[in-house]
């Protein structure tokens, strides 16, 4: 029944949409948490906090801090890389691309798997 209630009237602004939505939020939210200390804590902010230590804690690297290496890259392409890069793809390319394919891959979204381009 609450099921076809939702269908029906839960896309509409209705007081049943809202109060769902109500209940569902108090239902997951967390009022007050115990801390390491075994004392109970019920300030939002000192809550947040104590998630935050906890997290921290649990996925702390064992590695400590990995030294860093630097690796000598250019910084800009040169004017020729920036050429090639800009310059039109050849049909042949194209071609020789689509035909180093296996024909029997799967279906791309349109439907058309590898075998509809290896028309000669």
């Amino acid at each position: 029944m609450a099921r076809k209630e939702w269908l029906v009237d839960g896309d509409r602004n209705s007081r049943y949409f809202r109060q769902s939505m109500k209940a569902r939020k108090s239902h997951f939210s967390i009022v007050k948490i115990k801390d390491s200390s075994g004392v109970w804590v019920d300030d939002v902010a000192q809550i947040q906090k104590l998630f935050v230590h906890d997290f921290n804690k649990q996925f702390r690297s064992t590695y400590g801090n990995l030294p860093t290496i630097e690796v000598d890259l250019p910084k800009v392409l040169t004017q020729e890389d920036n050429d090639n890069l800009v310059k039109p793809i050849e049909d042949c390319k194209i071609k020789d691309a689509v035909f180093q394919m296996d024909k029997f891959k799967a279906p791309r979204p349109d439907g058309f798997g590898a075998t509809f381009f290896f028309q000669d």
